[in-house]
């Protein structure tokens, strides 16, 4: 019987809208994470945080999945929230309401489960998506590293190391001059 299931064409289709959205989400955390990680580096330090993640270390397995979804269910109304806002002409609002949304939900999230992740791996089902996830998402990174996209990527990456920190010389320079000209009057 089992084997009939996993032969419908159904489980098939699902099981490949499944991989392609865990594929978008690998692409777009492949995308912000490097953009994101100094505010992320700051914002796991602050006191909030690490009281979050210490209290989520001393909960039960699915107390910790529970606190997982808060966030999700905080950010998740505050992202639609930010659509609504662009779609009715407030880009500005809009765009900072959905980044601030995203970055809560995925530092607390992440937070959250670096804290509790042993625990929630006693949770079979937690364990098995888990680890299907991560199957999926190593598939993905060892196909596009192989692309011609990747390879040009890491070179506009390495060229942009290299000139940030002439770039932000200049940046710190011509803030200096600004604030030399507004002194002046």
């Amino acid at each position: 019987m089992s084997q009939e299931l996993e032969e419908l064409p159904w489980r098939r289709v699902l099981l490949r809208v499944g991989e392609a959205v865990v594929g978008l989400y690998v692409v777009l955390d492949d995308i912000f994470t490097p953009i994101f990680e100094p505010v992320v580096r700051w914002v796991v330090q602050l006191p909030l945080v690490l009281r979050l993640q210490q209290f989520a270390a001393e909960l039960p397995p699915y107390g910790v999945l529970a606190l997982m979804a808060v966030p999700f269910a905080l950010g998740e109304p505050a992202k639609l929230y930010g659509v609504l806002l662009v779609g009715t002409g407030h880009w500005v609002t809009g765009l900072v309401v959905l980044v601030l949304a995203y970055l809560v939900t995925i530092v607390l999230v992440e937070r959250v489960y670096a804290a509790g992740r042993d625990k929630l791996r006693t949770i079979g089902w937690f364990a098995f998506v888990m680890d299907w996830l991560v199957a999926i998402r190593d598939r993905i990174h060892e196909w596009a590293r192989t692309t011609t996209v990747w390879a040009a990527a890491e070179q506009l990456m390495e060229r942009i190391r290299a000139a940030y920190p002439a770039v932000k010389q200049r940046a710190l320079e011509a803030v200096e001059w600004v604030r030399l000209r507004l002194r002046r009057g």
